[in-house]
């Protein structure tokens, strides 16, 4: 058993103490929890898993009871649907590089938390979970999204878009 647990990178949260000291106390809450969301659910995330997913998934537990209203928890992604852009599909990998464009990575983060808000709302809190974990299960990411869409929520990829793009339109619009 040795073995195994020798391969698994250590389960820690390690915080920029200059970004991390800048925040309110309730940002350091969401920033902690949802840090250690990641943590406990990384034996469910795999390389079938999203970064929309896994993000979202994180944010929407750091948010969660905290009465925050999509348009606080999402300022960016309000600000471009008000400006008529809004987003034709949930948001890559790619969007979730650091690569210096700040509004657009607010906006994957915010994009992939109203994902997971929209299933909580309309399938419930186990649901998330059970997509979460199903998806999670594949080993690949081809395939992984689409058959736990079919499998918990009963819903395409493209229905599940259409979707999430009349919920921000309602939400943040």
């Amino acid at each position: 058993a040795g073995g195994d647990a020798a391969k698994a990178p250590a389960d820690r949260i390690v915080v920029n103490p200059d970004a991390y000291g800048v925040l309110s106390d309730f940002g350091r809450q969401v920033v902690l929890t949802h840090e250690t969301t990641h943590v406990a659910t990384r034996a469910r995330t795999t390389a079938a898993t999203p970064l929309w997913l896994s993000e979202g998934y994180a944010d929407w537990v750091g948010y969660r009871g905290t009465g925050r209203t999509p348009a606080e928890v999402a300022p960016e992604l309000r600000r471009a649907v008000r400006e008529g852009h809004l987003p034709a599909a949930l948001p890559d990998d790619a969007d979730f590089g650091f690569d210096g464009d700040a509004a657009g990575l607010a906006r994957a983060y915010e994009g992939g938390w109203m994902a997971c808000r929209l299933i909580t709302d309309r399938w419930g809190e186990v649901r998330l979970g059970e997509f979460y974990q199903a998806v999670g299960a594949h080993r690949t990411r081809a395939g992984a999204v689409e058959a736990a869409m079919r499998d918990v929520l009963d819903m395409t990829p493209e229905k599940f878009t259409e979707q999430w793009r009349a919920y921000l339109s309602s939400q943040l619009g």
